[in-house]
């Protein structure tokens, strides 16, 4: 049985201004990433650069980073948790006038 069943993938579409790539870029992987990895239902995270993006959307993804997580409920249970909400809103605060997500 492949033991990948039932894994959930969440996946952030980001696209931020070129002036701001390598900074945001920087905080992504040493603060934002670490700190959503801690949190107890993320298994994983990695951080990849999109080369294409043929997905129909208002605005082309520069980045994709991709949790990994053991199920829906963890997704559930981590989305809607109060950690959650504060990385969210420290993202929104730092990058959400310039940055799209």
């Amino acid at each position: 049985m492949n033991n990948r069943a039932g894994k959930v993938l969440y996946i952030v579409r980001t696209w931020m201004p070129e002036d701001q790539r390598e900074e945001w870029l920087r905080w992504q992987t040493e603060v934002h990433v670490p700190e959503v990895v801690s949190q107890p239902q993320i298994r994983s995270a990695r951080i990849c650069r999109v080369v294409e993006d043929n997905t129909p959307a208002e605005w082309p993804a520069l980045y994709v980073t991709v949790y990994e997580l053991d199920s829906l409920e963890d997704w559930e249970s981590y989305n809607t948790g109060t950690e959650a909400v504060r990385l969210r809103k420290e993202a929104a605060e730092l990058y959400g006038e310039t940055g799209k997500i």
